[in-house]
């Protein structure tokens, strides 16, 4: 019997799979077409990419570029129609660790998904030519007739732009819950989306991402479909293992300008300010006390991912250490 590897989606090892995929993998993530390893290095990726600036449409900051199969069942760079979004290792002149960028984003990503079980955008990684790794998603905005969804992300709706915000729009403008009340605005089922968002801001807290802005929430409704809802979670990373942020715990305030009592004290968010949060946004405690119990009781599945994911060991280790010490705030309850 060969050895078990690991599948490049989900993590999970097994003997039963096709290039470096399992079979659930390659008909969620490649739609039942097994992919083959890139026909180009990052190299070409940058070349390629400098070429399709001007026709491509994928929004942010990191360098990625838009893929598709081809009649050879090879994933290739296209200006339309692109299904997936490829994202090498990043050139970045302030971040550290710039290497564990792809595997960082892949398994903050699958704890979205599997353990915390937030819809979350498919993804995994994919070799170059050369055998070095990026990371690939599965792009959610597109219907399985190839018609578009309508999408807008959190700052578009509240129609804050660097003219009208400054260059830090992104996270001056608004908090997580100006968010909370944008969601009730637009969704019919909002009790619902709301309970997801808050998962979403707790995961993102606990993952140390500072990076969870107004444009990395979306809204969108399907083709011929007025009713919006809550686009898959997507650029989830650990970044405080890439830029050293001094100031802040998460991109947007919970409130802003309001601290409860025990932030006053401790100088970071804990129980008290997610409760407060929740109150604030009308989730129900019975609904706080569940999601709080999921992050608990799921340190030993997260602590595997970490173990089993592609990051380097210093990255593992960091990761890990950085969850634990957040999970350990959010427990914090002061004693009277």
């Amino acid at each position: 019997m060969p050895l078990k590897s690991k599948c490049y989606a989900c993590l999970k090892e097994t003997n039963n799979l096709k290039n470096n995929y399992c079979p659930k993998c390659i008909s969620e993530l490649f739609d039942k077409t097994v992919p083959k390893k890139l026909t180009f290095d990052r190299k070409e990726f940058i070349n390629k990419r400098a070429e399709m600036s001007d026709k491509m449409s994928i929004s942010g900051v990191q360098d990625k570029i838009s893929l598709a199969f081809d009649s050879s069942k090879n994933l290739i760079p296209t200006a339309k129609n692109g299904k997936y979004i490829l994202k090498p290792i990043p050139i970045h002149d302030n971040a550290l660790n710039l290497e564990d960028i792809p595997a960082n984003e892949h398994l903050s990503m699958l704890i979205s998904k599997e353990i915390f079980k937030i819809n979350t955008a498919h993804c995994g990684i994919v070799e170059f030519s050369d055998g070095e790794l990026a990371y690939i998603t599965k792009r959610f905005d597109y219907d399985s007739d190839g018609k578009k969804y309508d999408q807008e992300d959190f700052a578009s709706l509240m129609n804050t732009t660097p003219s009208t915000h400054g260059k830090d729009y992104k996270y001056d403008s608004s908090d997580y819950l100006g968010c909370s009340r944008l969601i009730k605005n637009f969704v019919a089922s909002h009790k619902i989306t709301v309970e997801d968002f808050f998962k979403r801001v707790l995961l993102n807290y606990l993952i140390a991402n500072g990076d969870a802005h107004l444009k990395n929430f979306s809204l969108y409704s399907k083709p011929n479909s007025n009713e919006y809802t809550l686009t898959p979670n997507y650029d989830l990373l650990n970044t405080r293992y890439h830029i050293n942020e001094k100031y802040g715990d998460m991109a947007l305030s919970l409130i802003e300008d309001y601290y409860t009592p025990t932030f006053e004290a401790v100088g970071y968010y804990t129980y008290a300010d997610f409760v407060y949060f929740a109150k604030l946004i009308e989730l129900p405690q019975i609904r706080v006390e569940k999601i709080f119990k999921l992050a608990n009781e799921s340190l030993d599945k997260i602590e595997k991912k970490v173990i089993n994911s592609f990051l380097s060991d210093n990255a593992k280790e960091f990761y890990l250490n950085t969850y634990k010490q957040r999970l350990g705030r959010i427990n914090y309850i002061v004693k009277k």
